[in-house]
């Protein structure tokens, strides 16, 4: 007997024509947006807007994450459009979902074509980075647990040589005095959803400079799918310093607008062909 309206082969529909639209888009970059940071800069024109149900992804219950992919486009210095697919949020481990389905955005962009991934996040940081500042991770350290004899795996997100060469250029470009200067550092991942207790974050320390609770899957997908990377952290607390999430969504807030303009920059940074 064939599915009725609401059945599956309704659902598939309704995903394939979802995705058909995203891959006839032909996106030259993808963007997946952390907390609080899916602000879109004055030089995009969003110009289709998707819900992850129409996608099959899974969707977040956490705040801050609006489950929606949005397609922009806008254009380069040199008059060359650009085409994105910004993924205004994400689901996390702690919820419940598996990470073969918190890979499944990132495959399925890889699957319309897009090439080139920018994963941005909310971080604490391990090593005294400033509110504001962005880290360009050059690789993610995968933690879920506390340490149980093995060394946590290590993911490469981009040469350090890269991760150095991207930061020289937001810092060229920002146009703020009292703007935080961009550097170069790992990401640990961790379970969450709790914040780090100060022993944690001293062990955390020795893996890297910024710590969160997403990535791993993505970054890892992206390697599966030959698609290259570029991972953004906005430091929002200090590791271990007592807050809520509502703390992290006010800050990244604050600093979301400055994410979004230096989104460009990187991503021309990082590929120059863009450009």
């Amino acid at each position: 007997m064939s599915p009725g309206p609401g059945g599956q082969g309704a659902g598939d529909a309704v995903r394939g024509a979802a995705l058909a639209r995203v891959a006839a888009w032909a996106p030259d970059v993808a963007a997946v947006f952390g907390s609080g940071l899916a602000a879109v800069s004055a030089e995009l024109v969003v110009e289709h807007d998707i819900g992850y149900e129409e996608l099959g992804w899974p969707c977040t219950a956490v705040a801050g994450h609006a489950n929606r992919l949005r397609l922009a486009r806008t254009a380069t210095a040199g008059g060359r459009e650009l085409k994105l697919a910004l993924a205004c949020g994400r689901p996390h481990r702690y919820e419940g979902w598996t990470d073969a389905e918190l890979e499944r955005p990132v495959r399925a962009l890889a699957g319309c074509g897009a090439r080139r991934l920018v994963l941005t996040n909310a971080c604490g940081s391990l090593r005294a980075a400033p509110q504001g500042a962005l880290v360009v991770c050059d690789h993610v350290v995968d933690v879920q647990s506390p340490p149980a004899g093995t060394a946590p795996e290590r993911l490469s997100v981009c040469s350090p040589q890269e991760a150095a060469h991207i930061v020289s250029r937001l810092n060229g470009a920002s146009c703020s005095d009292d703007a935080p200067p961009s550097a170069v550092g790992a990401y640990v991942a961790v379970l969450g959803p709790q914040f780090e207790t100060p022993a944690e974050a001293r062990w955390l320390a020795r893996y890297g400079a910024v710590v969160g609770m997403s990535a791993a899957p993505e970054v890892r997908a992206a390697r599966a799918t030959g698609v290259e990377c570029l991972l953004l952290a906005l430091v929002v607390n200090q590791a271990a310093a007592v807050g809520s999430h509502n703390d992290v969504l006010v800050t990244a807030g604050r600093f979301s607008s400055s994410l979004a303009s230096a989104l460009i920059t990187a991503v021309k940074a990082r590929w120059p062909e863009l450009a």
